[in-house]
């Protein structure tokens, strides 16, 4: 059986626990739609990697198609400018 190795955009984001003040790390990997999070980097990364393996495998297993990302594809930051008297909550 021929296997495929494809790369998947992981963004992690560094946020509080809703309902508390505890810091966490959140992953979202868009392409899959699916996400998690972790007290620490280190484990929202290891979190994330058997997230994406066990989607990919329920897919197969489902007989479902698995989304992978065009090679095409561009990851970029966007400026934009706050308004003076705007509150911002800091990350």
């Amino acid at each position: 059986m021929k296997q495929r190795i494809t790369n998947y955009t992981v963004i992690i984001n560094k946020e509080q626990r809703t309902g508390s003040k505890q810091k966490c790390f959140s992953a979202f990997v868009p392409t899959l739609g699916i996400a998690t999070d972790a007290d620490t980097l280190e484990q929202v990364q290891k979190r994330v990697e058997r997230l994406i393996q066990f989607h990919i495998d329920s897919l197969a297993q489902e007989g479902e198609q698995i989304p992978v990302e065009e090679k095409s594809l561009l990851v970029a930051r966007s400026e934009a400018l706050i308004p003076e008297n705007a509150q911002i909550t800091p990350n």
